[in-house]
This record gives C-alpha cells, sequence and structure tokens, in this order.
C-alpha cells in the first residue's frame, strides 16, 4: 500500500473513531447530500473571501489536514493562513466538486469528491495546476456539520497533454529493456502502435506512456516520469526513472 492511501485511511478511521465516541448519532444534522454540498460550497466561498469567522465556524476544533504534498495542519494553522495577506501565489479552486461520493456512518459524514485547482505565480506569471481527489469528514455539532479532516491526493497527469514535435522520433524509443546490471530484475518492452507508445514490464499489463519535451515520458497511472537516454550518436541507450524517492535504470538490450 503507497504511502499517501496508507496516510488517508488512518486519517480517516480516527475521524470516524473519535467522532463516533464523542457524538453516536447525527441528531439535528440532516442527513442529506444537499446539506453536506451546502457545507463544501461554503468552505469554498470562505478562503476566497479570506473569511476567517466564518471559516472558524466550519472547522472542527479537532480538524486536521493532509495536503496532497504531505503537509499536516491542525485548526489554526488553517485560519492563520487565511488570516494574512494573500502574497504573490494565487489560488484558484473549481467551484463545484466532480465525481461526488458521500457516506454517513456512525455518526459522520464522508464526502469525497474530484477538483480541478491552479495557483498562479504574480511574480512569474506561471500557473501550475491540477486535479485532486479530495476527502473530508464531517461531524455533528450544535446541530450544524463542520470539518473534522480533509485528505487530498493528487491524480497524476489527468490534464496534461502530450507534446507532439515527439511524433517524429517515436520509433527511436522501441525495443527492450532490462532492470538491474544483468537485467535480473526483470524487463521492459517498449512497442509503437500507430501514434502511440506502450511499455509493458514482465508480468505486466501494457501502460501508455505518452511524451513529454527532451526525451521524456509520462503516464497517467503514477507521478513519476522516465526519460530515454542517448548517446553521443543519438541512438537511445537506456530508460532513467524517476520518481520522488528515487531512480533507477534499464538498459536497452542489443
Amino acid at each position: 500500500m503507497n504511502g499517501p492511501v496508507y496516510l488517508v485511511l488512518v486519517v480517516l478511521l480516527l475521524s470516524l473513531h473519535r467522532c463516533a465516541m464523542q457524538h453516536p448519532t447525527s441528531a439535528g444534522c440532516p442527513v442529506t447530500e444537499r446539506a453536506i454540498l451546502d457545507v463544501e460550497h461554503q468552505l469554498w466561498a470562505a478562503p476566497r473571501s479570506r473569511d476567517v469567522a466564518a471559516l472558524d465556524k466550519l472547522l472542527d476544533d479537532s480538524f486536521i489536514s493532509v495536503d496532497d504534498g504531505g503537509v499536516r495542519t491542525g485548526k489554526q494553522q488553517a485560519l492563520a493562513r487565511f488570516r494574512q495577506p494573500e502574497g504573490y501565489m494565487h489560488n484558484e479552486t473549481a467551484e463545484q466538486p466532480d465525481d461526488v461520493r458521500l457516506v454517513f456512518t456512525n455518526g459522520v459524514a464522508i464526502l469525497s469528491f474530484t477538483k480541478y485547482w491552479a495557483d498562479y505565480d504574480k511574480l512569474a506569471g506561471t500557473t501550475v495546476g491540477a486535479t485532486s481527489i479530495m476527502t473530508r469528514v464531517f461531524t455533528c455539532k450544535a446541530g450544524e456539520w463542520r470539518v473534522a479532516a480533509f485528505h487530498e491526493t493528487g491524480l497524476p497527469n489527468k490534464n496534461r497533454k502530450p507534446y507532439p514535435g515527439a511524433l517524429a522520433h517515436l520509433d527511436d524509443y522501441v525495443g527492450h529493456y532490462r532492470l538491474g546490471d544483468n537485467g535480473e530484475k526483470g524487463e521492459v518492452s517498449v512497442v509503437r502502435k500507430g501514434d502511440r507508445l506502450f511499455e509493458t514490464w514482465s508480468g505486466e499489463e501494457p501502460v501508455e506512456i505518452l511524451p513529454g519535451k527532451y526525451d521524456t515520458f509520462f503516464n497517467r497511472e503514477d507521478a513519476g516520469f522516465e526519460s530515454f537516454v542517448r548517446d553521443k550518436s543519438g541512438k537511445v541507450l537506456a530508460i532513467l526513472y524517476t520518481y520522488p524517492d528515487t531512480q533507477f535504470e534499464a538498459k536497452r538490450t542489443p
């Protein structure tokens, strides 16, 4: 089980246990999707206007948040951020959530959805955006739903477009590669189907790899990327895989 998924399960289970012990029922709070989505919309609106008072009422005192970078914050840290001027970085998120899933259980509500977000750097004039799966745990306090926990997991490369300039060179990458000095860690094959490349690891299903610039490729299943390494003559010799905590190489077979 990978780190982000394990972490969100731990956060949600702890929140469920804590809220269930303190509030075994959701008496006083409407157990409807509309009620939860109304609170979710307030959570979208309050940060946009930097309305700290509104946000304070929406967040439970036990609130814990884990963002897509694994950074954890509590309620006071979250509020402190919006007491300050915005600064040079401006964040925008879609107003309405997509792919909404909602569960009521043990006196809490668990809302899962996807949203597109974008960070605009006012100094550099650049925008970085992505789509994330977001999960909130709501608890009922004094007849109102409040957020007890939040977790965000990025969806890798969901909206990223392939680099069209690589189409003329797709045949350069086709071939067989070995992991490990003697191929003892498995083999990787790269095949072309029309204007698309597919990569297959030993014993696994083919995965489409999409081109970026400068011999780099990505996929829509994980956040890693791979770079095809060339020699001085331009011939592809290997694939260098880069992930958040490691790099490894697969060498091309003759």
